[in-house]
C-alpha cells in the first residue's frame, strides 16, 4: 500500500511461514535467537518486520496505529511476500495485532502464538483514562521516552543487562537496533508520537473485542505468560483468567521465573515451546524435529 516496511527474513520460501510481530518500540531483529531454531530444527520461514515507526521502518499517520488497521498492513506484506497463510506470532503489543489479524483474517491464520501479551488492556491498568485523546498519549509517550533514555550505551546495556539476567552479542545487536543517538543521549528510536498513537490505537480497540471472533473460528491459540509487577499481579491474573474463558480452545502456558521479555529472557525455552506447539496442532506442520 502506502506504507515501507523492513523485513527480517529466515528460512526457505517453501516452507511453512511464521510471522513475528515484536513489542513496542522493539524491531524484527528481536527474533535473531528464536528464528533459527524454528527455522533449523522445526522446518519454518521466519517473516519479521520492523513496525512502523521502529527500528528502519518510516512512520505512518495516527490512525494507521489501531490494531485493525496494523493487520490489514501485515495483510498486505504477506501478499508482498506471495505468502497464503500463516501462524502470526506476537510479542506484548505485538500480541494485540495478532488477535486483530486472527480474527480479521482467519483464512490466512493457522495459528496464533501470544508472547506475555493480548490479554491485558490499558482500560485494567488502575490510573488509565480509557477515553483519553491523542494529544494526551502522545504527552504520556513523551515522557515515558525522558525515562527511557540514557547517557551512554554502556548504561543502555547495563540496564538491559540487569533487566533480562543474561546478555550476549546477539541481544546486544536486536537491542541497540531500538535505539539511537541524539543531543549526547542514547535514545529510542520509537518518537513520542508514534507511541502516543499506538496507545490511542489500542484505546479505541481494545483487544478483548476480539475473543468473540477468535472463539467462533477455533483458531490455534498459544499464550504464554510470565510473571507480573507485584502491583498488577491481581490485574494480570484476573485478565488471564478472562482470555481463558473467553477463547476456549487457547492454551495457557505460564513461564515462570521469567520476565516480561520473554523473548530475550528465554529464547531457547520460548522457540521449543512454539515449535513443539506447532508440531502438534498443525496438520500441514512439517519440521525436521531431529536436527
Amino acid at each position: 500500500a502506502d506504507a515501507t516496511l523492513f523485513v527480517y527474513e529466515c528460512g526457505t520460501p517453501e516452507a511453512p511461514a511464521l510471522l513475528y510481530w515484536d513489542g513496542l518500540g522493539g524491531t524484527g531483529l528481536h527474533a535473531n535467537e528464536i528464528a533459527p531454531t524454528l527455522v533449523e530444527r522445526y522446518g519454518l520461514r521466519v517473516i519479521a518486520p520492523d513496525a512502523p515507526g521502529h527500528g528502519r521502518s518510516p512512520p505512518l499517520p495516527p490512525a494507521a496505529y489501531r490494531p485493525s488497521a496494523l493487520a490489514g498492513l501485515a495483510v498486505e506484506l504477506l501478499s508482498a511476500l506471495g505468502i497464503s497463510r500463516i501462524t502470526f506470532v506476537g510479542f506484548s503489543w505485538g500480541a494485540r495485532i495478532a488477535c486483530a489479524f486472527g480474527a480479521r483474517f482467519p483464512e490466512l491464520t493457522a495459528g496464533l502464538v501470544l508472547i506475555d501479551g493480548g490479554y491485558l488492556d490499558g482500560r485494567d491498568v488502575p490510573g488509565v483514562d480509557g477515553n483519553a485523546e491523542l494529544e494526551t498519549c502522545i504527552a504520556e509517550a513523551r515522557l515515558e521516552a525522558k525515562d527511557d533514555s540514557f547517557a551512554s550505551w554502556e548504561a543502555f546495556v547495563s540496564f538491559q543487562r540487569d533487566a533480562l539476567r543474561r546478555w550476549n552479542p546477539a541481544l546486544a545487536t536486536a537491542h541497540a537496533a531500538t535505539m539511537r543517538e541524539h543531543d549526547g543521549r542514547v535514545v529510542p528510536i520509537l518518537e513520542p508520537e508514534v507511541g502516543g498513537a499506538i496507545r490511542h490505537g489500542n484505546l479505541q480497540e481494545p483487544v478483548v473485542e476480539t475473543y468473540a471472533a477468535l472463539a467462533a473460528t477455533g483458531i490455534s491459540t498459544l499464550l504464554l505468560t510470565a510473571p507480573a509487577d507485584a502491583e498488577l499481579e491481581p490485574v494480570a491474573a484476573a485478565a488471564i483468567a478472562r482470555f481463558q474463558a473467553a477463547v476456549p480452545q487457547a492454551l495457557v502456558r505460564p513461564m515462570s521465573g521469567a520476565v516480561h521479555d520473554l523473548v530475550s529472557h528465554s529464547p531457547a525455552e520460548v522457540a521449543a515451546i512454539v515449535g513443539d506447539w506447532l508440531a502438534s496442532t498443525q496438520p500441514r506442520f512439517s519440521g525436521d524435529r531431529s536436527s
